[in-house]
């Protein structure tokens, strides 16, 4: 399998870490005292240095998720030297998302114009990107299919996140919101002409899955036992401490037990952007250091944008190119760790 092209599109406005402190001051005054919401403020601020955070890329007023995603689109495509008729299968893998029925993949069909291709939605989190390459492989080195676009366009902040705080309690699962980036990506993959086979491992701890969500109105008709308090609709959750905990232990455990993915070397390693500080701790673990590549300061958490974000902005820095051995490492919400080894 070969990635022919790959692009990325992102929002023209950068917000800083106090951009941000200033709407959930503006948002939670009313509702805490002084002495609470010093100290939700503080607690903010002490995690976004824990976590390194410092900016992410949110919509200006009259910019739309899909404008960014077409701009993706047909760039990944300029890129692969294909004309929207050469594509016979898209993928779209946003959590990010207009509507629950049909795909949001016949919609990017139709804007595209990809007239000869089939299209299906494949939902996982944030290891929705990479769960998508590890099913094109099998259909192209199937020849099911030819040439295969995997997209999303997560724009996720306005949608499901929320600057209110009413206790200082919340920030246990909520504070993710305030790393929530927005971007597009597309990637083009083709049959591979004699390169290294592409290799995938996943492993899932099921028990974790009331650890992070987004829930639906109707959530108590599949679900009796949720661990978070507050289950407002649509508005994101996670408990980022325990989630980054079970991510060490599985991400570093599931890596040192695996002989095939300790014996494929690799160039370049790009980790799931959801904080600095533990990509960093997981490149020093695996032996990485100095060959990850990380763009959680700059671009936060893009959910399933996050890695091919990372990769655009490699090659763009020449930090990725043409024939180089990439190591990918994703934890996501399930619980469940992905590992990719795939050649540029």
């Amino acid at each position: 399998m070969r990635i022919r092209g790959i692009a990325c599109s992102m929002p023209s406005r950068r917000v800083s870490n106090e951009e941000l402190l200033e709407l959930i001051h503006r948002a939670s005054a009313p509702h805490l005292s002084s002495r609470q919401m010093g100290q939700v403020l503080g607690r903010v601020k002490s995690l976004f240095r824990l976590a390194g955070s410092k900016y992410r890329r949110h919509r200006s007023d009259g910019e739309l998720a899909r404008d960014f995603a077409i701009r993706a689109a047909n760039e990944a495509l300029e890129k692969a030297e294909l004309l929207p008729r050469d594509i016979d299968l898209l993928i779209y893998v946003g959590v990010g998302r207009g509507w629950v029925e049909p795909g949001m993949s016949n919609y990017f069909a139709d804007c595209l114009g990809l007239t000869n291709a089939t299209c299906f939605d494949l939902l996982d989190a944030c290891l929705s990107w990479m769960r998508a390459l590890h099913v094109a492989h099998q259909f192209l080195k199937n020849r099911v299919y030819k040439n295969i676009m995997v997209m999303n366009a997560e724009f996720n902040w306005a949608e499901y996140c929320n600057c209110l705080i009413t206790d200082p309690g919340e920030l246990e699962y909520r504070f993710a919101h305030f790393t929530i980036g927005e971007a597009a990506t597309a990637t083009v993959l083709s049959r591979g002409d004699g390169e290294e086979e592409p290799y995938f491992e996943f492993k899932t701890d099921a028990s974790l899955h009331t650890l992070c969500k987004i829930p639906l109105p109707h959530i108590a008709q599949y679900s009796e036992a949720e661990r978070c308090p507050s289950l407002d609709p649509l508005v994101f959750f996670a408990y980022s401490a325990d989630l980054f905990r079970a991510a060490r232990r599985m991400i570093i455990g599931h890596y040192r037990g695996s002989d095939e993915l300790n014996r494929r070397d690799y160039d370049v390693v790009f980790a799931h952007s959801a904080s600095k500080s533990l990509a960093e701790g997981l490149a020093k673990e695996i032996g990485a250091d100095g060959r990850a590549v990380s763009v959680f300061e700059e671009f936060g958490n893009t959910v399933s944008a996050s890695i091919p974000t990372a990769m655009c902005w490699a090659i763009e820095h020449g930090r990725l190119k043409r024939g180089m051995r990439m190591l990918h490492v994703i934890g996501s919400a399930g619980f469940s760790v992905g590992f990719a080894h795939l050649v540029y």
